[in-house]
């Protein structure tokens, strides 16, 4: 008899461990995953703290409704047919689930629908044990998206330069029998400019691809760069182009910084560009130390103020800007070297990039 008291007080010992370690997953599980039970006909009959976290439903609301209270009308009926014979099988599912919040808005995750059974073998509830990837989901809907706005922005930026090249091409033909000289230089300004602004384009998308291909590990060749060197080459090449004033303040005309030479030009250009572009008259770039940091800045009058989210890639593209690859590339560069970009819009736009002399740390290993 005693021999049977102490092997039931091991038993329940064990059990009692058992239930310990139980409970303990149960916690982990409820602080880390998306949890709800629904009879055999998919009515809710009980759902964790995390689900109603993420769907934006209380326990009570989700309680005795049908589990797609939840599903997104873009999900393809297939997937759900393909689940209930699945589960109906006494198999578990496994699958990719767009679902939508109470505020309509969508969410992600990875769903394992798990049978129980009873002693029976009958199917008694199933149990949704779910993984929210939404962030993963919208990162790559945003890439893909990306991608094909790249393609699209890329073939408008070529056509209407391309276009304006070959009409100024053949006017140039007729005033050389006429020989209009101010009209041939005029016209051959117009192909000037689109030429460089189809290579400012294909700079600036060849950058982003390199990007988005090395995942922002982008190589570098740093090196001393003498800042007004390169402001003196954008204005050789664009002062002719357009007929807006332009305005040099060169405070110190030896500062040199360390950094890539090319995407410094190429940063440096994308801004004194959209200036030329967007200013009513004319454009003053400034060149000075503040603090022993350089800083250049850029201001002119514009119809319309800068917005302070040009960066917004998507942002910029909902409003149909031309230059939203552009700014994308701009912070990705800024980023990259630690500048300071800092946009002001009041009387007038002004664009200040504050500098470093030394490019960050993580560049020079």
């Amino acid at each position: 008899m005693s021999d049977e008291i102490e092997k039931l007080k091991q038993e329940n010992k064990k059990l009692k461990k058992e239930l310990n370690y139980l409970k303990q997953i149960k916690q982990a599980l409820d602080k880390t995953t998306i949890i709800s039970k629904t009879d055999p006909e998919g009515i809710i009959t009980d759902a964790n703290e995390m689900f109603e976290k993420i769907s934006g439903y209380k326990k009570e609301e989700l309680i005795g409704k049908p589990h797609n209270i939840v599903r997104h009308p873009s999900m393809p009926k297939a997937v759900f047919k393909k689940m209930w014979d699945t589960i109906k099988k006494g198999k578990i599912f496994r699958g990719v689930i767009q679902n939508r919040k109470k505020d309509g808005s969508d969410y992600y995750v990875i769903a394992n629908i798990v049978p129980i059974k009873d002693e029976n073998g009958e199917i008694k509830e199933y149990i949704a044990i779910r993984q929210d990837i939404t962030k993963r989901m919208h990162y790559q809907k945003e890439k893909e998206e990306f991608g094909n706005l790249l393609i699209e922005y890329f073939l408008k930026q070529i056509k209407n330069p391309v276009s304006s090249i070959i009409i100024s091409s053949k006017d140039i033909e007729n005033y050389i029998d006429e020989k209009d000289t101010d009209k041939i230089r005029n016209r051959n300004r117009i192909i000037l400019k689109n030429a460089y602004l189809l290579e400012k384009n294909y700079k600036v998308l060849h950058t982003v691809s390199l990007f988005n291909k090395n995942k922002n590990k982008l190589k570098v060749n740093i090196e001393p760069v003498q800042i007004t060197k390169i402001i003196q080459s954008l204005f050789r090449k664009y002062y002719k182009l357009y007929s807006k004033k332009m305005n040099f303040k060169i405070y110190n005309k030896n500062i040199i910084i360390n950094t890539d030479k090319k995407l410094f030009y190429l940063m440096l250009e994308i801004l004194y560009v959209d200036a030329l572009i967007e200013s009513e008259n004319e454009i003053t770039l400034m060149l000075y130390k503040e603090n022993t940091r350089p800083k250049i800045e850029i201001k002119y009058k514009a119809s319309s103020p800068k917005e302070t989210k040009i960066f917004d890639f998507f942002h910029q593209l909902s409003k149909k800007e031309s230059n939203s690859i552009d700014m994308y590339l701009l912070q990705k560069i800024t980023n990259l070297f630690e500048y300071n970009l800092k946009i002001e819009n009041k009387e007038e736009n002004r664009i200040i990039i504050s500098l470093n002399t030394l490019p960050p740390r993580k560049l020079l290993n």
